[in-house]
């Protein structure tokens, strides 16, 4: 089976990576297009290709040549798909916007695969045209492109892409059954879609053998700095236990277009000494940081599922969260943590105190969300899962 995976940058995040790695080992062919050229050991690999998609860049006579290297190379050996891509093109468009629309395109002309997947909804709606093409298509609706970005009257356009897209997609994966839902009031079929869960290695991300504790109160978070994940709300129930005399180390991984404000935040909340910022971390240093913690706190407006929290999760780590996306199908409150609302600081500091009260709650809260993983969010079953998914869309059956 030959898959075309597209709309992703490279190198991309390490769920999508490990999804890529085990669908390889399952005996699918996969083409990436991206701008980005992987590394040897990815090209070295026979079940594997890259298909550059030479981003829109550099001085204007350096666009023209590149581009018309793509069209002799892709485009005028098949001037069927430059046909159908070009029912996509506005007749009132600019010079610059038209060249612009076949530099994205030109690199797919002239090639075939049995199953064409968008890792993300604006991704599809990006490459519409690509539907034309005849080939099954699946696409994945993950969070925010489907929870939030719909809403935002900035981008009314998205809510017109998401029906296209879901109306001509062959099927739609979402991460959880909140997602679903949601998509459902976007213009999804209950029948055209299929709920499979995030999933981690829980090999890789295991426990520690042995934790060395101090007095310290290690709480960890993992994402991008951006809006939806909701940090300054974290950080004033941070400030609320700080405030109440709690050694609170709060450890945050990755970087963003919100990091700045959250300096600035960090330093009007007076906790300078309390948190720490440590930028992107590779995933073993992000798993170093896991092991080593007592708490794990997503304080999100909009999620799917955290991939994030299943890591933590796999590492035995008791789990505070607030109640957005699907979230309550990952984490139980008061079994394998706490669920409280989104922009509540005070419920967030209330369920971290309770949790610094009773190491024995942590441990057995721990011990629940490895087993949790384990149960249903382990990769190796998510990867059958998905295979399978895409043998059925190829195959163009019956998906549910």
């Amino acid at each position: 089976m030959k898959l075309l995976i597209t709309g992703v940058d490279w190198p991309t995040e390490t769920f999508l990576t490990n999804l890529i790695c085990g669908l390889l080992d399952n005996g699918l062919q996969i083409t990436i297009a991206t701008a980005n050229k992987p590394s040897e050991s990815w090209l070295s690999r026979t079940d594997f290709e890259w298909l550059p998609t030479p981003a829109w860049e550099g001085g204007m006579p350096l666009r023209l040549i590149r581009l018309g290297c793509m069209a002799i190379r892709f485009g005028l050996r098949n001037r069927d798909d430059l046909i159908l891509f070009s029912r996509y093109l506005p007749n009132r468009i600019s010079l610059k916007k038209r060249l612009r629309f076949w530099n994205r395109l030109l690199p797919f002309a002239r090639r075939r695969w049995d199953v064409i997947y968008f890792p993300w909804n604006s991704a599809a709606i990006g490459y519409l045209p690509l539907f034309e093409m005849g080939i099954p298509v699946l696409i994945s609706c993950r969070g925010s492109q489907i929870n939030i970005a719909p809403h935002n009257p900035m981008r009314a356009d998205i809510r017109q892409g998401l029906k296209e897209t879901f109306e001509r997609a062959t099927a739609v994966h979402c991460v959880s059954k909140a997602i679903q839902r949601e998509a459902e009031g976007l213009g999804l079929k209950t029948d055209h879609s299929r709920v499979i869960y995030p999933a981690v290695a829980p090999n890789f991300f295991s426990p520690s053998a042995s934790r060395e504790r101090d007095q310290t109160y290690g709480i960890v978070t993992t994402g991008t700095l951006i809006w939806p994940k909701g940090y300054e709300y974290a950080l004033l129930a941070i400030r609320q236990l700080v405030d109440r005399a709690l050694p609170v180390r709060f450890n945050i991984i990755g970087d963003g277009p919100e990091r700045q404000r959250l300096l600035y935040t960090v330093h009007d909340l007076g906790l300078q000494d309390h948190v720490h910022m440590h930028g992107s971390l590779t995933p073993e240093q992000v798993r170093d940081q896991l092991q080593a913690a007592d708490v794990f706190l997503l304080s999100s407006l909009s999620e799917g599922i955290s991939n994030a929290v299943l890591e933590a999760m796999a590492c035995g780590l008791p789990i505070v969260t607030t109640d957005c996306g699907g979230m309550r199908e990952a984490v139980t409150h008061g079994v394998e943590g706490y669920v409280v609302p989104t922009r509540d600081p005070q419920s967030m500091a209330e369920a971290l105190a309770r949790l610094w009260k009773s190491p024995d709650l942590r441990r057995r809260m721990g011990t629940a969300s490895r087993n949790r993983v384990l149960a249903e969010f382990d990769i190796a079953d998510q990867i059958v899962r998905f295979r399978d998914l895409l043998l059925s869309v190829r195959d163009q059956g019956d998906i549910v």
